[in-house]
């Protein structure tokens, strides 16, 4: 779309959220405060073809808002990725000067930087934002099912088992986003996703925790994929509680060993059934 057409696009949409918020129906009134946005009060002023605001809080808001225009214009998943990746930065500032003040009222263009900063990969960001919002018992954006630790959790989640290399870099994140649902309300399989993330951080150095993960993972959902990671984790414990190495191979002790393995080898066919029950967030 041309900058001439998205501009004429937004000159309309501006002066028919003005007619409309002028309206005597209060009910008409409500559907339109788009991202906490009253296109009616006076600080607004919608009639050009960019939207002013006088006060920052109010000029972030409308910049919100300009954006989500455009990513509704946007049908590639990848592109609206991509934009909000080129669009977070500027609103660091925002985000810093909400998070320094507590107690907070509820605040959805916030909480919607939080889904951007989790689409974009900038996880930390979007675990302080989160840990914020639920501390000032926020909640979602309209639309959208999940409640804020459900989301947060099971879409970094997500991420994280899709790399495993991510995984690994992010490992006491995961700690937090394990956390961060402790006591929230969330299906079992967005729990067992996160805990299975934690078990693939860990398990190269810290074999012991990761095997408490992914049982974990699997008491939640039996279909979330670690099977074969818990029984090559067993082995390996008990190699090391034994004090033999992993390729020993003669005596009475390796036939054991090679027992023990057999009894909690599971067929691959049940370790490839991952849940996937969620849509992506790039809304």
């Amino acid at each position: 779309m041309s900058n001439s057409m998205r501009q004429n696009r937004e000159k309309k949409l501006a002066q028919k959220a003005i007619k409309n918020a002028q309206s005597l129906d209060l009910r008409l009134r409500k559907k339109k405060v788009i991202m906490g946005i009253d296109p009616g009060v006076p600080e607004g002023d919608r009639t050009g073809t960019v939207l002013v605001a006088t006060s920052p809080a109010a000029n972030i808001e409308l910049r919100l808002f300009n954006h989500m225009n455009e990513l509704q214009d946007t049908k590639s998943t990848q592109e609206k990725i991509a934009k909000k990746i080129a669009w977070l930065p500027e609103y660091l500032g925002y985000i810093e000067g909400c998070l320094a003040v507590s107690p907070s009222a509820q605040n959805t263009t916030l909480v919607t930087l939080m889904i951007w900063a989790v689409d974009a990969g900038e996880y930390a960001l979007a675990i302080r934002i989160a840990e914020y919002a639920l501390l000032n018992d926020m909640v979602m954006p309209e639309g959208y099912s999940r409640n804020i630790a459900e989301f947060v959790t099971e879409q970094c989640a997500e991420d994280f088992l899709n790399d495993s290399d991510l995984a690994l870099a992010h490992a006491e994140l995961i700690k937090r986003i394990i956390e961060l649902g402790v006591g929230e309300q969330m299906v079992d399989q967005a729990r067992a996703k996160i805990y299975r993330a934690s078990g693939d951080a860990l398990k190269e150095a810290q074999p012991h925790e990761a095997l408490n993960a992914y049982k974990n993972a699997l008491r939640l959902n039996s279909k979330v994929g670690c099977k074969k990671d818990i029984a090559a984790l067993e082995k390996l414990l008990n190699l090391q509680t034994t004090g033999s190495s992993p390729d020993a191979t003669v005596g009475s002790q390796a036939d054991s060993l090679d027992a023990s393995a057999a009894d909690v080898s599971v067929p691959a066919s049940t370790d490839s059934n991952v849940s996937s029950d969620t849509s992506s967030s790039a809304e």
